[in-house]
């Protein structure tokens, strides 16, 4: 069994082992209801991202607003421009180059999303 060890990796962050009084199935299952609900997370965040991006594909959507924009903190921009290198490549995997190209280059991308 493991045993109850935290390891330094920075500043900030540790890793811990599993207590050598907690079960692998014990484990296991605390993993499973954690994945789960970063899933769930993970979907929510995907839907509203996907929204604004083809909010923003409309030729009719106005820009956002310098205010808009600075209601969010460098992680959530950090998250929101990963997606949109993912959603870029996704459209690129489906040969809609057009899109992509489109989503790329749009200012009004970077400063909504």
């Amino acid at each position: 069994m493991c045993t109850n060890v935290v390891h330094s990796i920075g500043e900030d962050q540790e890793i811990s082992e599993v207590p050598s009084g907690q079960s692998a199935q014990q484990h296991q299952t605390h993993l499973d209801s954690i994945f789960m609900l970063l899933e769930k997370n993970i979907v929510t965040f995907v839907k509203k991202e996907l929204k604004k991006i083809q909010k923003v594909l409309n030729p009719d959507y106005p820009e956002c607003s310098e205010s808009q924009r600075d209601n969010e903190d460098e992680e959530q921009r950090s998250s929101r421009e990963a997606f949109l290198k993912i959603t870029v490549d996704f459209l690129r995997r489906m040969k809609q180059d057009e899109l992509a190209d489109r989503l790329q280059s749009s200012k009004r991308i970077s400063l909504k999303i």
